[in-house]
């Protein structure tokens, strides 16, 4: 069965080109003077996607508006089913809607699953995502009703690419969560390095103000003079992080970095992550970003595994 990668950038080609045997098809996109959006497959035969195994992988861009980058995959999927696919396989390196798990107040749309659902109706067969915001907490098959769905972490290439970035001299790093809820990412962050410190920051939200107040109160490492890094799925405002940088300092930390998935920020609130002087801010190209003073590890040879793996199965 032939494997056909689908994408628009240069990200979906050098996830290809990583694959023996693998053929990568550019998706071009116009947008009219209204508004609409008009994916374009790119291919001479039209009997080549006939029989064969398309993945289709498309990079949200900081700079791209959610709901267009959704409507452009879906259109791109209904389109691709049009040709007589054996099998079509969603990459969505960023989760989107995937924090809008539950209805916290009534009649809010439970987006997390109802995206699902219109995926599947597109005609996907399998969906790949990397650190859903439901990661570790949510089996993420069971928002999925006939579709195979996989939930992976890239927090193990994030953290020994920031490992290969520093030079600690052998100073231990120890692995911190800002809440209590994302520990097992801190968990994850230290086994990656082989470091056997990890724990969470104490946060609670007044549910009336919404207020965040963050405290080490629970935290028993000592503290001064020692090296941390924060570790989340992501980062939107930046305020934990901020946050719990703050507090390290306050107690004497040697140096703070900050290490998350999802680089969902803007690049103002970027500038406020900088603003607290971290020893170096990582992340990863789940989400294509250009603002200054990010260090990048990237998931393509994740990815290009995780498929290799998957197209393997089928032959």
């Amino acid at each position: 069965m032939e494997l056909i990668i689908f994408g628009q950038s240069d990200f979906a080609r050098q996830i290809a080109d990583r694959i023996q045997n693998a053929t990568f098809l550019a998706i071009e996109e116009r947008t009219f003077p209204d508004g609409e959006i008009c994916p374009r497959l790119v291919f001479t035969n039209e009997n080549q996607l006939s029989g064969s195994h398309v993945v289709v992988v498309v990079q949200l861009g900081t700079d791209q508006n959610k709901n267009d980058y959704l409507i452009s995959l879906l259109w791109t999927i209904y389109n691709i089913k049009q040709y007589n696919p054996e099998r079509v396989s969603c990459i969505f390196p960023y989760h989107i809607y995937s924090r809008q798990d539950r209805e916290t107040r009534r009649g809010e749309p439970i987006s997390l699953q109802y995206l699902a659902e219109i995926l599947e109706s597109a005609g996907i067969d399998d969906f790949l995502t990397l650190n859903s915001h439901i990661f570790g907490k949510t089996d993420i098959q069971k928002i999925f009703s006939n579709s195979k769905a996989y939930d992976i972490s890239a927090i193990p290439i994030l953290m020994k690419g920031l490992q290969n970035h520093l030079s600690l001299e052998g100073e231990e790093l120890i692995c911190l969560s800002p809440d209590v809820g994302a520990i097992s990412l801190a968990y994850a962050a230290a086994t990656a390095i082989k470091s056997p410190l990890y724990g969470a920051i104490h946060k609670e939200r007044d549910p009336n103000t919404g207020e965040v107040t963050q405290t080490l109160s629970k935290l028993n490492l000592e503290i001064k003079g020692r090296n941390f890094v924060v570790v989340d799925d992501l980062v939107s405002s930046g305020s934990t992080m901020i946050g719990a940088a703050k507090l390290l300092k306050q107690e004497g930390a040697k140096q703070v970095y900050f290490a998350y998935v999802h680089a969902v920020h803007s690049p103002s609130n970027f500038q406020k992550l900088l603003a607290v002087k971290p020893g170096g801010i990582f992340s990863t190209d789940t989400i294509r970003s250009t603002v200054e003073g990010l260090t990048t590890i990237s998931i393509i040879p994740l990815l290009a595994e995780w498929i290799q793996r998957l197209h393997s199965k089928m032959n």
